[in-house]
């Protein structure tokens, strides 16, 4: 199933790894979504650094970049520091590094170490035999399956194949096969099979997971080699062909060619993509691969250690052309077979200021520009703004860059966040964000409007603890639903308080608890849950718990809470109206490289029950490592 509304970037776990637990702000941030994106690509990297962990004493920034933990700032500041004082004696001496506190090197803890000082010098026997090959099978009702086979040695080369089917399709109906090698020789990667492409701040291409706002305040830049292997189970964000990064000095050039059969329909007046990539009725399987897509683009960059400055080209060929249909807010969308684009993007880093952006341009002349700061302006303050204006006409098939809405078009906004560490333990986040849209949308028959402020405050009083209370505010104007000709906008505020304690009892024993409650128009909820997982020390089992209770005015009220426990795979609930959920999970390690989960949840509702009815469901799940 294709990414629904943007690409999350799930950046932290917590030390709890072998549980596959969330920090409150990686789960946080993915409830602060619609949806959950098929691409676990970032997930099966940290997967893969927690059995070949980074050296923190030969790592380069890219290395730290991939992580997704550190930002910009906290990259420039350690490799000064190794840089100016040598090698790490101890994992601990991060704490003496600006920007790095006490939780975030427990974040790290799992994927780095101090030692293997030698820098590696592989050859390509060694990219052949270092890595691990995984099997994974897993089973969703009520008949989703999907398999895959990859051999993984992380920063050096992965190969793998992966088949998958919905629920309600015949046999496997999405197959995926990849080849990548990076860091050999001139070649920095090389991209044969399925492959995605991340340019710049996302204005003309991404296809990775990428962050919208959240509590994560500073984690606003796109950050990701141009080039990645695409070995997860979306159908869309991915192309499929040849792509190369070659890089000489300081002079980086990737190319890249893709061919792919996309989902569409197609009558005498209109074509469209459909990206859903469900082929379970006779009229979806008519849409499945009607529309051909011809892609050719590529990236020159100039890399420094303080700075980089690259230029961007990517064009898209359709067999068929794409037309819309005929109504307002489609005015400016494009139409045609050929669609190109052009950017510039930049960051560079001088004294505790980091700037970045890129600046793009479609065929139709029409342009969209993000431009960011990222700062220590005291010891214990940091702070961001980020500025975007996306022309109402700019034109682009997967650019996903920061906004209000999933697609860089149509909005101009100012984005401002602070974080303040008061004390070692007591850390304060906030941001405000106000933007505007000049043209109609798809929700509104006018120009519109909006802001949004979130703060919170998080308690850590030891490695065991953490809680935190969230306070978030947005106004934003929708569609009038009176009976007058013209709709006219109407503000909607949200409001919203959480607050959550997480605490380890003793040894494998976590407590989660949430209370939440929300208001929007005249509709409010109310959500609690209590959460356990429980670890042994030594034995073959983990087992957690979840227990929630909800009630709501509506849809405009909707909870939404990050069910996890399964590696690679988490389930967003959507909660409205009144009733109850419960889950049960377990994994059981049956040999040292054998593992299986199972788990099931249900979801129970007492009222409306013309609308909705009750839900199980059951995840099954198997891991071989060899």
């Amino acid at each position: 199933m294709a990414i629904k509304k943007g690409l999350i970037l799930l950046l932290l776990y917590s030390q709890y790894i072998h549980a596959q637990e969330l920090t409150a702000t990686a789960e946080n941030q993915l409830e602060n979504h619609m949806g959950i994106p098929d691409d676990d690509a970032q997930l099966q990297l940290l997967n893969s650094y927690t059995r070949h962990k980074i050296s923190l004493n030969t790592a380069d920034a890219t290395t730290l970049q991939s992580l997704g933990l550190l930002t910009p700032l906290q990259i420039t500041n350690f490799m000064l520091y190794r840089q100016l004082l040598g090698k790490l004696l101890s994992i601990y001496e991060l704490q003496a590094i600006p920007g790095f506190d006490e939780a975030l090197i427990r974040s790290l803890l799992p994927y780095v170490q101090v030692g293997e000082d030698l820098q590696p010098h592989y050859t390509f026997k060694d990219y052949l035999h270092n890595g691990d090959h995984a099997i994974l099978f897993r089973y969703n009702t009520p008949d989703k399956l999907l398999l895959r086979y990859r051999y993984n040695f992380p920063g050096y080369i992965s190969w793998g194949i992966l088949t998958e089917k919905d629920a309600g399709e015949k046999l496997f109906d999405f197959n995926s096969a990849h080849l990548f090698i990076k860091n050999y020789k001139h070649i920095k990667a090389l991209a044969l099979g399925d492959f995605t492409v991340n340019i710049g701040q996302g204005l003309i291409n991404w296809q990775t997971l990428a962050l919208g706002k959240g509590p994560a305040v500073m984690q606003i830049k796109r950050e990701s080699d141009v080039l990645r292997p695409y070995a997860s189970a979306g159908e869309f964000y991915f192309y499929r062909g040849a792509g190369i990064t070659l890089q000489q000095g300081n002079w980086q050039g990737t190319a890249f060619i893709s061919l792919r059969q996309l989902d569409g329909t197609i009558d005498t007046l209109l074509a469209s993509l459909y990206s859903s990539g469900y082929h379970r009725t006779a009229t979806e399987q008519q849409k499945r691969n009607a529309i051909q897509q011809f892609t050719t683009g590529g990236n020159l960059s100039i890399v420094k250690q303080n700075w980089h400055t690259g230029i961007n080209i990517i064009s898209h060929h359709y067999s068929v052309p794409l037309q819309k249909d005929n109504k307002p807010y489609n005015l400016f969308a494009f139409s045609g077979t050929d669609l190109t684009n052009i950017s510039i993007d930049y960051a560079t880093t001088w004294k505790n200021v980091h700037f970045f952006g890129e600046i793009a341009m479609s065929d139709n002349g029409k342009t969209g520009m993000v431009h960011g700061i990222l700062a220590s302006v005291a010891k214990n303050a940091d702070i961001s703004i980020l500025y975007r204006n996306y022309d109402r006409a700019y034109q682009s098939m997967y650019n996903n860059a920061f906004g209000e809405y999933y697609k860089a078009v149509n909005e101009q906004g100012l984005y401002t966040a602070i974080t303040l560490k008061i004390t070692p333990y007591l850390i304060i986040n906030g941001y405000a964000d106000v933007f505007s849209f000049p043209w109609l949308s798809y929700s509104m028959n006018t120009p519109a409007n909006g802001k949004e402020v979130l703060l919170s405050l998080t308690y850590t009083p030891d490695k065991h603890t953490e809680a935190f209370i969230r306070y978030s505010y947005s106004t934003k104007q929708q569609k009038g639903n009176d009976d007058n000709f013209i709709k006219w906008p109407v503000p909607v505020e949200k409001q919203s308080w959480r607050c959550q304690t997480t605490m380890q009892l003793k040894e494998g024993l976590i407590i989660k608890t949430r209370v939440e409650v929300n208001k929007a128009a005249s509709q409010q909820g109310f959500l609690l849950f209590l959460d356990a997982a429980y670890q042994p020390k030594k034995g073959s089992f983990t087992f957690s718990g979840k227990y929630i209770t909800f009630v709501t005015g509506g849809t405009a009220t909707t909870m939404y809470v990050i069910s996890s426990g399964i590696l690679y795979e988490y389930m967003l609930s959507q909660l409205y109206g009144r009733g109850c959920q419960y889950q049960l999970c377990t994994r059981w390690r049956l040999m040292p490289h054998l593992s299986l989960w199972v788990r099931f949840q249900q979801t129970i509702y007492s009222a409306f029950g013309s609308e909705q009815q009750n839900k199980n469901a059951v995840t099954l799940q198997m891991q071989q490592l060899f």
